[in-house]
Formats: structure tokens, C-alpha cells, sequence
């Protein structure tokens, strides 16, 4: 085989990670033989029944390794590597999502080189930069400067890794973090899942990238400064894959890979007209969840409430702050009776939200803490009776790089060593004390019944901890 692309663990989640099956297609198109498979997802699974899945998600996350898990992390380690090995590739390609999967990839490829010295090893995605929006590719240059990596891929990576197996090694973002970003998706090959077991997948669901970047110049957004354009498969092409991989794989659920479904209206319009008209002939509908902005009622008129609901679509909103000022401010230029328009119409049509919110954002003040909080207690009735409502709310961050970095003097903002670590000055507000709020505010969501998804947990330690060395506060 010349390649195995491969889902380094770390990514706590049970949906598949797309890279390796998109991957794998771009290779074999381009002649070249390939399996992708999906370790994180694997390893999850069996580390989320362990009773210390607390330590071990902390060796993710926080790079600690607590004495009571360190053979479960060194058989961790020796099954994906031997499972790695044991496809005899040529080239070993490791995928990372996230900055989460950089300790097990370091750890991984010792491995790895340590029982076959000769193994080449090529690694890309998003992880192998602590940021998204960040040029730094220090993980990386430190992993081949050791030896424990051959090269690296920075930025997409659909066209860089055929050069790669065509010996191309100018192509741009290879051992570079000077890339081209693809020009058009509709071109890229149907990702292959044939290596993926997708029935251990809870829910078993198909994942498809389906646009790139975003409409919007949120200043706390890293998403626009790595893809500083807009792009979206026409609404045909999306669909053609959709039934193809429903044909292939049995599977009739999707999630759209991206930042952003509803970008271009003309063909979101489209796609859901497609969607409703085959829900409308199989006996076996189709189902979706994809990223959504909101916009005012007449953009997102009812009409479009209704194929979302025959569609079978779920919508993930970035609401970020129901403080008006500060929200626009911010880049999300709707009003609060929009909000109240999106929940009325997901109440009506019994659309499933996850509404994405971030607590403490260094406009707001702790004024603007209690209006939150009295917004969703006036809002209680209303959001408990939409089915399938969950609130994801995370601190805020100052993310390298973004519109809101470089707005740090204009704000009066003073940084820590960690994006979760900062101050105004002006509005008096700790660290610690937006911990505070967010710990608050969830407990008032929970005291109100309404779903919260907690996914700050590590996220929050390491704020106490860089916090604590914070002097400058």
C-alpha cells in the first residue's frame, strides 16, 4: 500500500473524523493505493467507559499523566501503533483535528519509529498548529527536527498529499506554512468509508464537507483568518454525494463538516428542496445537522422553517451573546427579536438547536452578566418546549491572530499565556470571576431544565491554572 491515513486520538467524540476517508479518495484517484481509517473515534469509545476517563482525557488535554492511568496510556499508545504498522504502508499519514491530539501524536510516532526506524510518517490537519489561524508550525518543525516525523502538510490538504506521493515537495504547505487554499470543493472526490466500521458510530452518521470559511468577520473568529474566503458546494453536488454515500453505506444521517450550511441561500434553498423531495418518495429520509447563522424573518422566512422540519435538520446557531450591543459589536449583526423569531419557528416546526453562547466577552460587563442570565429565565417556557434544545456556552477567549487579538489595545485587553487567560481593566473583570459567572450561569441553565452541553471542563482548569501565575492581573 503507498499511504494509510489515519485519525490521531483526541478528539473526544464519537463522530467519524472525515480527513482520512477524504484523504484516501483523493489518493486513489490519483492512482495511488490507500486505506484511511479512524483511530480517534476507536479510542474514544473504549476510553469514555474507562472509570478514569477523567485522568485520561486530562493527558489529552492538559498533557498530564496521572500515575493511576499510565499503562492504560502506554497500551493506548502500543495498540494504535501496532495497528498502524501492521498495514505495511509505505507512507504512514497521521491526521490531527485539533492542538488535543499533539501529545498522543508525539508519543505515537516514538512509537512507531521506535519499533520500525525505516517508517515514513507524514502528518497534516488543524492539530499540528497550537491555533487555527496561527502560521506557527513549531510542533511539527520540533517533531522532524527530532526525527520522529518525515514531513508535514499545513493547510488543506486534498492536493498537497498527491503531490506529496508524487515526490513534490515544493507544493505549497508542504514543511511550508505557505499554502493555496483548494479553489473548488465541487471538484474534490466523495470521501471513502470503506475502512470505517460505521455501525460502532453512536449515532451512525456520514460526515461531508460541504462549504469552507464563513460569510461573516466575527473579530473573535480564527475560521475566516485560515480561510479567508467563502466556499460552497453547489447544492447538487452536495446532494449526489448525500444519496451516493446513503446508497453505499446504508446510512441516511449527515453532518456537514464546516463553519458555516447556510452561507449562500441560493443554494441552502436548493439543497433543502432536494432533501424534502426524496424524504417525500423513500420510506428511509434523510437527516442533517450543520452550522447556521441567524438572520431576520425575512431571509428566513417560514416557508424555509417548514423544509428544515420535512428536511429533518438540525441547527447548530451562533448565538455567542444575547447582549444586543455587545453581540453586534462583535460581528453578529441580528437583533434579539431574531433570536426570539429562530425559537419560535424551531418551538413550531419542532427543529432540534444547539445554541452556541460565550460567556464573559471583554465588551461585557457584569451588568450584562445579569441580563444573560434574566434572559434565559424569562425564556424558559419558550426554550423548554422546543425538543432537542441543548445550550453550549464556553469562556471567552482571545484567540491568536484573530480580529479580537488585534484589537487587545483598543479594548485595553491584558493577556496571559493562554487564550482563556486576560483582563480589562476598564471593566474590572477577572479570570477568575468570569469562571465564576460561567459556573454560575450553568447552574442556573440546570436549575432552569435546560440541556446544557458541558464541554468546558479542562478548558476551565487550565484557566485556574494559568490564572494563579497571572501576576500582571
Amino acid at each position: 500500500m503507498d499511504i494509510l491515513f489515519c485519525s490521531v486520538p483526541g478528539t473526544m467524540s464519537y463522530t467519524p473524523v472525515l480527513a482520512p476517508a477524504l484523504l484516501k479518495a483523493c489518493a486513489i484517484r490519483a492512482g495511488f493505493s490507500s486505506t484511511g481509517i479512524d483511530l480517534n473515534a476507536e479510542i474514544y469509545a473504549r476510553i469514555a467507559r474507562d472509570p478514569n476517563y477523567k485522568s485520561i482525557e486530562k493527558f489529552f488535554k492538559l498533557q498530564e499523566i496521572d500515575p493511576v492511568i499510565k499503562d492504560t496510556i502506554g497500551d493506548l499508545i502500543e495498540y494504535c501503533g501496532n495497528k498502524i504498522l501492521s498495514y505495511n504502508a509505505k507512507i504512514i499519514g497521521l491526521s490531527l483535528l485539533t492542538q488535543d491530539s499533539q501529545f498522543f501524536c508525539l508519543w505515537l510516532c516514538h512509537y512507531i519509529k521506535t519499533v520500525n526506524p525505516d517508517a515514513k510518517i507524514l502528518i497534516g490537519g488543524s492539530g499540528i498548529k497550537a491555533y487555527i489561524a496561527e502560521s506557527d508550525v513549531s510542533f511539527a518543525e520540533i517533531l522532524k527536527t527530532h526525527g520522529l516525523i518525515n514531513d508535514y502538510i499545513y493547510g488543506d490538504g486534498e492536493y498537497a498529499v498527491v503531490a506529496y506521493l508524487k515526490n513534490n515537495l515544493s507544493f505549497p504547505g508542504i514543511n511550508s506554512n505557505q499554502w493555496e487554499p483548494i479553489k473548488e470543493l465541487n471538484e474534490l472526490p466523495y470521501a471513502d468509508f470503506d475502512d470505517y466500521d460505521l455501525s460502532k458510530y453512536d449515532p451512525p452518521v456520514i460526515p461531508i464537507c460541504d462549504s469552507r470559511g464563513c460569510v461573516r468577520t466575527c473579530e473573535f473568529c480564527d475560521i475566516i483568518e485560515h480561510w479567508k474566503k467563502y466556499q460552497y458546494r453547489t447544492a447538487d453536488n452536495i446532494f449526489a454525494e448525500m444519496v451516493y454515500q446513503l446508497e453505499k453505506y446504508n446510512i441516511t444521517r449527515f453532518t456537514f463538516y464546516n463553519s458555516l450550511t447556510n452561507g449562500n441561500m441560493k443554494e441552502f434553498g436548493k439543497l433543502l428542496d432536494l432533501i424534502c423531495d426524496y424524504n417525500d418518495t423513500h420510506e428511509r429520509t434523510m437527516s442533517w445537522i450543520g452550522y447556521f447563522i441567524v438572520r431576520n424573518s425575512r431571509q428566513h422566512p417560514e416557508a424555509m422553517w417548514e423544509k428544515i422540519k420535512k428536511s429533518n435538520g438540525g441547527l447548530i446557531l451562533g448565538i455567542e451573546s444575547v447582549v444586543e450591543p455587545v453581540r453586534i459589536q462583535l460581528g453578529k449583526n441580528f437583533k434579539n427579536e431574531d433570536i426570539d423569531y429562530h425559537l419560535d419557528m424551531a418551538k413550531q416546526y419542532e427543529v432540534p438547536l444547539l445554541l452556541l453562547l460565550i460567556i464573559g466577552y471583554p465588551t461585557e460587563t457584569k451588568r450584562d452578566f445579569e441580563y444573560t442570565k434574566q434572559w434565559f429565565i424569562d425564556r424558559q417556557e419558550k426554550i423548554n418546549s422546543i425538543p432537542n434544545l441543548t445550550v453550549m456556552a464556553t469562556i471567552a477567549a482571545i484567540l491568536p491572530n484573530t480580529g479580537l487579538d488585534r484589537k487587545q489595545k483598543e479594548y485595553g485587553i491584558v493577556k496571559g499565556e493562554v487564550p482563556t487567560v486576560w483582563m480589562t481593566p476598564v471593566n474590572a473583570i477577572s479570570t477568575k470571576e468570569r469562571i465564576e459567572y460561567l459556573n454560575e450561569f450553568l447552574a442556573l441553565l440546570t436549575e432552569l431544565k435546560i440541556p446544557v452541553s458541558h464541554g468546558n471542563e479542562n478548558t476551565l482548569e487550565v484557566a485556574e491554572q494559568e490564572y494563579s501565575n497571572f501576576t500582571r492581573l
